[in-house]
């Protein structure tokens, strides 16, 4: 993580960091991370088997959906070559894919108990989507896909809905009660896992993610540059700003999929994998 860090120190300390350059070097980081991740998943079918009763097998989906989340998120990143800015677009796809990561860590890690909510949200929430409403006022939609199904016929989904309705009689639409502070910490209590890359993209992609999503002002142009020390005044400046952002991007994102392989690693031996990943890592601080 230093080595990593000083080598950005020093892109930056010769204002190379914003350039087309850097930009396709980290963007290749982010592509062979990717490829990794999907012999990660390929090993686990192939090898480990689809599904089992372990987690590394309940949780296979999971790990199958981040690939394609971080090839949507290159795909958009390419538009730059038709001088199209799609980044803000891939900062709502990193923070899903940095909350996937982090969330398959914390669920190898995490009690029984907790690994046992995780399962049971899925159930109940199947059940949910069968009828749905919303109400404003005296005005209440509806979307009912099928004929109500009664709990006391199915005893499984009846406790998992029990468990995710709150005391008001509301649905409970977080599995976890941790916050990611929390995830993080049970990760780094429970391996010796370093943790640095994923608060690393905590800070970077998490909240400007959060306010893209949620549709703010600052969430439609923070991408621009107005919010920073450097505001761009031609369009190379803001190319440059772009290309930095993009960089960054693809290095939090990358690093953080080296993460999710150490833990991998711990729970079924991938050392070529690992190795692959290390190297992709060390080639960041020696070009």
């Amino acid at each position: 993580m230093d080595a990593v860090m000083k080598r950005l120190k020093e892109m930056n300390a010769k204002d190379n960091f914003g350039s087309d350059k850097y930009r396709e070097e980290l963007h290749n980081l982010f592509l062979k991370q990717l490829l990794l991740l999907e012999r990660l998943y390929k090993y686990q079918f192939e090898k480990l088997g689809q599904m089992d009763d372990t987690r590394l097998g309940s949780l296979y989906l999971l790990l199958f959906s981040m690939t394609y989340t971080g090839s949507a998120i290159s795909i958009l990143a390419e538009r730059m070559q038709a001088e199209e800015c799609l980044i803000n677009e891939c900062y709502m796809l990193a923070r899903s894919l940095l909350e996937r990561i982090i969330n398959y860590l914390y669920l190898l890690y995490c009690d029984g108990k907790e690994y046992e909510r995780f399962l049971q949200y899925t159930k109940q929430k199947g059940f949910r989507v069968l009828d749905r409403s919303f109400t404003v006022g005296e005005l209440e939609v509806a979307l009912r896909l099928s004929e109500p199904v009664n709990l006391e016929n199915h005893s499984e989904m009846g406790e998992a809905v029990k468990l995710f309705t709150s005391k008001k009689g509301k649905p409970i639409t977080r599995w976890t009660k941790s916050s990611i502070s929390q995830m993080l910490e049970t990760i780094k209590s429970n391996s010796d896992i370093d943790i640095r890359y994923l608060m690393f993209a905590v800070l970077g992609i998490y909240d400007d993610a959060s306010e893209a999503l949620h549709g703010t002002i600052y969430g439609t142009t923070f991408h621009i540059g107005h919010y920073f020390s450097k505001v761009p005044k031609s369009k190379n400046e803001l190319k440059e700003n772009i290309n930095g952002q993009f960089s960054t991007l693809f290095l939090m994102l990358g690093t953080c999929i080296h993460t999710l392989i150490l833990g991998f690693n711990k729970n079924a031996n991938i050392e070529e994998i690992l190795k692959e990943s290390k190297q992709n890592i060390e080639n960041i601080k020696n070009p």
